[in-house]
């Protein structure tokens, strides 16, 4: 168990800075977390009890207010960095996709709303009958254009 503390004590001395007004505070810690380890018989009683009894909380909160340490990143960890940041830009897509869904939602109800307000004017069967026609021509003119191309 000692050993599984020290490294739990450890982030904070290898990975943060652990501000001097905080000091104090992160020595007790540990020196709570070493004899809540003393009484227990294995890492999980360990942990249910480090998170039952409120030390977990506490060392959240520590590792809250502390800076991390800068360091130098490794190849492995660089491409981790590069990893993580392509699947927050997926993520970001998938938001504009969402996005985008909704929209055209919102224009799929207002062409609703506009189509039964032509049908209860009664003019949404000249309306058909017009946009029928303009959709014949266009497609007859491509039709002669392509002929004319070859």
């Amino acid at each position: 168990m000692k050993e599984y503390i020290d490294a739990k004590c450890n982030v904070f001395n290898e990975y943060m800075q652990v501000p001097a007004e905080k000091q104090g505070e992160f020595e007790a810690l540990c020196a709570e977390m070493h004899a809540l380890g003393d009484k227990c018989a294995d890492y999980y009683q360990f942990e249910e009890l480090f998170a039952s009894t409120g030390l977990s909380d506490r060392y959240n909160s520590l590792l809250a207010g502390c800076t991390p340490k800068a360091v130098q990143m490794t190849a492995e960890q660089k491409q981790a960095s590069i990893k993580m940041a392509k699947e927050q830009l997926s993520a970001r897509d998938i938001v504009r996709d969402a996005a985008d869904m909704a929209v055209t939602e919102l224009q799929q109800d207002a062409l609703s709303m506009r189509r039964k307000k032509m049908i209860e004017e009664g003019t949404f069967d000249d309306y058909t009958r017009t946009t029928n026609k303009i959709d014949d021509a266009t497609r007859v003119g491509k039709f002669i254009f392509n002929k004319l191309k070859k």
